[in-house]
C-alpha cells in the first residue's frame, strides 16, 4: 500500500532538513520563485506506477510475446489466442459488461479485441513506456484506455472495504493524463471514454466548463470512471474544479482520466510549484505522438514531458516512481538522425515497441478495392476547374459505376482552407448537400458540421433532415478523427506527402470494416509522389522511412518489395527519380 503524506512535509531521509522545497529551488535561480503552497495542506499519495498483475511477463517472454501478437495482417487479434476480451487481460466484469455492449450495440455476437488492443494490453499492463503503431482505424485508442480503465476499476472496487475514501485509489488528480493534438480530439476521446466509464455520469467536466456532474446517489461511485477535460489558461491546478474538489475536500473523489492538449497543460508545467500535480499521475499518454512531437506541437509537448521529468527527479526517499509514457501513433517517420522517430527513440530509449505489422502498409486494410486514380489532362489549362466539374458529375444518375459517389457518405480532401471553401460553395451551387471543415471555422462551427456529417447513414433512406452526406476539409480532418460509416475518401487535391495520404484514407474502412474506397485526383507535381504510391499500392507492399532514397528490394518477389523513404518529401522523389533517369541515359 502506497503511503500518504504531506507533499511539504516530505524530508530527505539522507538530509532532513531538506524537504521538498529545497530540492525544487535547486533547479531556479534564488529568489525568483517562491515554492510555498499555502493552500496545499492536504495529505497527497504519491504517484506509483501502474500494479504489475501476478502474470506480468518478463522482458524477455514480453518480447516473445509481442512478436507473435503483432504478426496478424488482420485487423482483429488471433483467435486462438485472443478470443475475447477477457483472453487480453481484462480482470474487471464491470468493464467487461461495457466493452461488449459497447462494440456489439445490441447485435447479440461475440466482440474480439482487435490485434493492436490484444498487443498493447500486456505492454501498458507491465508498467514500463509503451510505444503503440498502428494503421489509422485500427482501435488504438480503446487499446490504451482498456488497461487504464481496467485498473481503475480494479482500484475502486478493492477499495470498498477501505476505510481511508480519499487515499485508497493512490492519486489525488488523476490515473492518467491523456494528450491529444486539439479539442476535436479531445471531445472525441472523451465520448468513447464515456461509453466504458457509465454513461453520462462519468463526466464531471466537458470540454465548456460547465457540465459539472455530480454522481447520482442511486449510482454506485466505484462503478465510475470519473473523466474531465482540461481547460487552458489556468496559472494553478487549483484553478480547475475537479482538481480543487478532490484537493481540499478528503470525501471528494478525484478524476480518473483527464483529457487536455499540450498547449493547456503546458502553462502547469513551466511552473516547479506545481509539481505535486505530476508526482501524483502516474500515466502519461501521448496521442497522435507524430503529431505532437512535430511542429508547433513540440514546445510545449517538451514542457508537459519537463513537467514529469522533474517529478521523476525526485529524491527515492519521496517515494515517487517514474512517470510511465504511452505514445500512440499510426505513422512514425524515419527520415534520418532528426525524424520523429529517432527523436522519440532518443527521448524513451527503454520503451517497449508495439509495432503492428499493417503500420505503413501503401494500401490502408480498410478498403475494399483499389483506389481510382484520375490524372489531369496535360493540355487542360484550368485543371482545378475540370477537377470540380468531374466531381460533381459523380454526384448525378450520368456518373459512371466505379466513381458514382449517389447515396455515400464522402469526406473531400483539399490541401488549403481557401481551396474547402471554393469547393462547398460550387456543390452547394449544383445542389450538392455539404459542409466544410478547416481551422478558420470557430469551434462550434467545425462542431455542428461534424456532428451533421456523422449522423448521415449512406445509402439510408432515414437520415435526419440536418444530417449531410459530404465533409469537405483540410487535413486537419485527417489525423485521429473516427467518423463511423465513410464509404469514400476523395482526395480533390493529392496530399503534400505519403503521411498525410496514409492518414486520409484511414477515415474509412475503419474498426475492421473493409467497405472503404478512394477516388484520387493528381497532375502537374503531384504526379512524382503519386507514382510511387501507385507502384507500391499495386505491389501491395509497405513503405518503409529510411532515408531520403527510393529503393526496390529486388531480392524479394514482385509482391513482397519494399519502399524505402516513401515518406520524404516529393523534391525527395523528384531528385532521385532523374538521377535514375540519368543514369539509365547513360547506360542506353
Amino acid at each position: 500500500m502506497v503511503k500518504s503524506f504531506p507533499l511539504q512535509g516530505i524530508r530527505n531521509r539522507g538530509n532532513p532538513s531538506q524537504n521538498i522545497v529545497s530540492v525544487l529551488a535547486k533547479e531556479t535561480r534564488a529568489g525568483k520563485i517562491s515554492f510555498i503552497r499555502h493552500t496545499s495542506l492536504h495529505n497527497l499519495d504519491l504517484k506509483r506506477c501502474m500494479s504489475l498483475r501476478a502474470t506480468s511477463p518478463d522482458d524477455t517472454s514480453l518480447v516473445s510475446f509481442l512478436a507473435d501478437a503483432t504478426s496478424t495482417d488482420d485487423f482483429f487479434a488471433s483467435k486462438e489466442m485472443f478470443p475475447t476480451f477477457e483472453s487480453i487481460g481484462i480482470q474487471n466484469p464491470i468493464l467487461l459488461e461495457r466493452v461488449s455492449a459497447y462494440l456489439n450495440r445490441g447485435k447479440g455476437e461475440d466482440c474480439r479485441p482487435s490485434a493492436v488492443q490484444a498487443a498493447a494490453f500486456t505492454a501498458i499492463n507491465s508498467g514500463t513506456d509503451v510505444t503503440i503503431g498502428a494503421e489509422t482505424g485500427s482501435g488504438k485508442t480503446l487499446a490504451y484506455l482498456l488497461p487504464l480503465m481496467d485498473d481503475i476499476l480494479t482500484r475502486k472496487q478493492k477499495a470498498k472495504t477501505d476505510s481511508n475514501t480519499m487515499h485508497r485509489l493512490g492519486y489525488v488528480y488523476a490515473r492518467a493524463i491523456i494528450l491529444v493534438p486539439n479539442k476535436e480530439l479531445a471531445n472525441q476521446v472523451l465520448r468513447m471514454a464515456m461509453e466504458l466509464s457509465g454513461g453520462q455520469a462519468s463526466v464531471v467536466w466537458g470540454s465548456s466548463g460547465e457540465q459539472y456532474n455530480q454522481i447520482d446517489d442511486k449510482v454506485d461511485g466505484n462503478e465510475i470512471i470519473r473523466l474531465g477535460i482540461l481547460p487552458g489558461g489556468l496559472n494553478v491546478p487549483e484553478d480547475y474544479k475537479p482538481f480543487r474538489l478532490s484537493v481540499s475536500d478528503s470525501n471528494h473523489p478525484p478524476l480518473d482520466l483527464v483529457i487536455t492538449t499540450p498547449a493547456s497543460l503546458s502553462p502547469l508545467a513551466l511552473s516547479p510549484k506545481n509539481i505535486e500535480l505530476f508526482a501524483d499521475v502516474s500515466t502519461l499518454v501521448i496521442d497522435e505522438a507524430d503529431m505532437l512531437f512535430d511542429g508547433g506541437y513540440l514546445k510545449p509537448l517538451e514542457n508537459v514531458l519537463m513537467g514529469f521529468r522533474r517529478a521523476d527527479r525526485l529524491d527515492s526517499s519521496f517515494g515517487v516512481q517514474k512517470t510511465q509514457h504511452v505514445l500512440v501513433a499510426a505513422t512514425l517517420p524515419d527520415m534520418g538522425l532528426k525524424s520523429v522517430d529517432a527523436y522519440v527513440q532518443k527521448k524513451f530509449p527503454y520503451a517497449t515497441r508495439v509495432t503492428m505489422k499493417g503500420m505503413h502498409n501503401a494500401r490502408h486494410y480498410g478498403l475494399k478495392g483499389q483506389n481510382v486514380w484520375i490524372e489531369d489532362n496535360f493540355d487542360d489549362e484550368m485543371p482545378k476547374r475540370r477537377r470540380m466539374d468531374q466531381l460533381i458529375n459523380m454526384f448525378s444518375p450520368e456518373s459512371s459505376s466505379d466513381t458514382s459517389l449517389i447515396g455515400e457518405k464522402v469526406m473531400i480532401f483539399l490541401n488549403s482552407i481557401d481551396d474547402v471553401d471554393s469547393a462547398t460553395a460550387a456543390l452547394s451551387r449544383n445542389g450538392i448537400d455539404a459542409v466544410s471543415f478547416h481551422a478558420k471555422l470557430s469551434l462550434e462551427e467545425r462542431t455542428e458540421n461534424l456532428n451533421r456529417f456523422r449522423k448521415y447513414t449512406a445509402y439510408s433512406k432515414d437520415n435526419e433532415s440536418d444530417a449531410v452526406p459530404i465533409l469537405v476539409c483540410t487535413d486537419l480532418a485527417a489525423r485521429g478523427l473516427d467518423i463511423p460509416g465513410v464509404t469514400s475518401v476523395v482526395q480533390l487535391q493529392f496530399a503534400g506527402n505519403v503521411v498525410t495520404h496514409l492518414h486520409r484514407m484511414g477515415r474509412c474502412g475503419r474498426a475492421g470494416k473493409r467497405d472503404g474506397r478512394g477516388i484520387i485526383f493528381y497532375g502537374g507535381t503531384e504526379s512524382e509522389l503519386v507514382n510511387v504510391v501507385r507502384q507500391a499500392e499495386k505491389e501491395q507492399i509497405t513503405m518503409v522511412l529510411k532515408s531520403n532514397e527510393i529503393e526496390y528490394n529486388e531480392e524479394q518477389t514482385e509482391t513482397g518489395g519494399k519502399v524505402q523513404n516513401a515518406f520524404s518529401r516529393k523534391r525527395g522523389f523528384t531528385k532521385k527519380r532523374k538521377k535514375i533517369a540519368r543514369k539509365d541515359n547513360s547506360t542506353d
